[in-house]
């Protein structure tokens, strides 16, 4: 196993019951080859938000490890708002697998908080020893890492072995069929590893946005060859997560050892899908989007604004009232955005599409900007019809967070 080093500064202070959770946050889930995908760290108790930016010298690794080959380290990872960022670029077709791991930190919590904490996460081998040695009154010592993965679906999946394999990490969940076509309504079936080992008995817990305080929707014990089973409920981006804590004993500092590890990914809307997990009108849709975000990349508001219906019935709902007509919208879009810097870059994530008859469909996603000083973010509903030109937005209700 690779050793990673410990952080000098040990915290002594009292923390929540409730430890944090930490997951990788992709733009998108789906991309092109050499698409570049922004990455955010996040750690909170509410998926997938952040309270604050990790420490750039708590990194251990953060690597990206595509179809075909070994893991290649994420560089320029940065501090911006709330999560810590990072940029990758997968250049081959297939499964491409993002690590971030934090360095072990040493942790001393309240007896009551301590023991409220284990009891919660059901570690009973721990609540028993305790209990066995006399030390339910001591403080929790402990010495904890956190690890977050997630698969990002490349171009035309195949059917590769990057998903499946093992990242040399102390704690480790890997699903057992590609997450890229996964729908509402399906199952994947999940291993836990604990130092490259099946481990029998973890609670595994998986979850959507909006979950909240350690409320999990799932929540599942793995059988004796480490294997458990989650059914995806609804579309959108995911969360699997596990917690695991044995004996520490080469220091004085923690009596225990620790590690958070979360696997992220989407699933797609329920219905019947082409083998790369989308029909082939949510595909073309999907497609649109991507050329959009592309023309706005590339600072081509225009183009960016060519992908809706040119004709004055044409609306867009947001935060200042509603815009009518496609050049009103491209006029609201300069005045908005006058330059590079004020554009920054956007991505799209979270996108679900719902198909409501051979010719219109609906679709929900996130939005994000990555500009220099600021993240701003938010929400949007779009409703396309397919014209002679192609799929068209008809109308945009875009809203923000702030």
């Amino acid at each position: 196993m690779k050793k990673i080093g410990l952080t000098s500064l040990a915290v002594l202070t009292a923390t929540p019951a409730l430890a944090h959770d930490t997951w990788l946050i992709p733009s998108v889930f789906r991309a092109e080859p050499a698409q570049p995908v922004t990455l955010r760290f996040a750690t909170s108790e509410a998926f997938p938000t952040s309270d604050a930016p990790l420490a750039l010298d708590r990194v251990a690794q953060f690597s990206l490890r595509s179809a075909g080959s070994g893991p290649q380290p994420v560089m320029g990872y940065r501090q911006e708002g709330k999560f810590l960022v990072a940029s990758v670029t997968p250049y081959r077709a297939g499964h491409a697998v993002v690590v971030a791991e934090t360095k072990p930190r040493f942790l001393e919590m309240k007896p009551a908080d301590f023991h409220e904490y284990i009891s919660h996460e059901e570690l009973r081998h721990v609540v028993e020893a305790r209990i066995a040695d006399r030390r339910k009154d001591a403080p929790g010592r402990e010495l904890y890492r956190k690890i977050a993965k997630t698969i990002l679906c490349v171009g035309e999946t195949r059917d590769d072995s990057a998903y499946t394999e093992p990242g040399s990490l102390w704690l480790e969940v890997i699903p057992e069929r590609s997450p890229c076509g996964l729908r509402a309504g399906d199952a994947l079936t999940v291993r836990v590893l604990f130092e490259g080992r099946p481990l029998a008995g973890a609670r595994l817990a998986a979850g959507f946005e909006g979950v909240t305080g350690h409320k999990y929707p799932v929540w599942i014990a793995t059988d004796k060859n480490g294997r458990a089973t989650v059914r995806f409920t609804r579309a959108g981006a995911w969360f699997i997560r596990t917690l695991h804590m044995v004996p520490w004993t080469a220091t004085k500092e923690a009596d225990w050892q620790s590690a958070f590890s979360t696997l992220t990914l989407e699933i797609g809307a329920a219905g019947g899908g082409t083998a790369g997990g989308h029909s082939p009108e949510e595909a073309e849709i999907r497609r649109l989007l991507k050329e959009q975000d592309a023309a706005w990349n590339r600072g081509d508001l225009e183009g960016f604004v060519a992908y809706y219906w040119r004709s004055g019935g044409l609306t867009f709902s947001g935060t200042n009232g509603v815009t009518r007509g496609w050049q009103g919208l491209l006029d609201r879009y300069r005045r908005s955005y006058p330059d590079r810097a004020a554009m920054g870059r956007v991505s799209f994530s979270d996108l679900e599409a719902r198909m409501l008859s051979a010719d219109a469909a609906l679709v929900l996603g996130r939005w994000r900007l990555d500009r220099e000083k600021d993240t701003p973010g938010g929400v949007f509903t779009l409703v396309l019809r397919k014209l002679p030109e192609g799929w068209r937005i008809i109308h945009d209700h875009t809203s923000s967070d702030q």
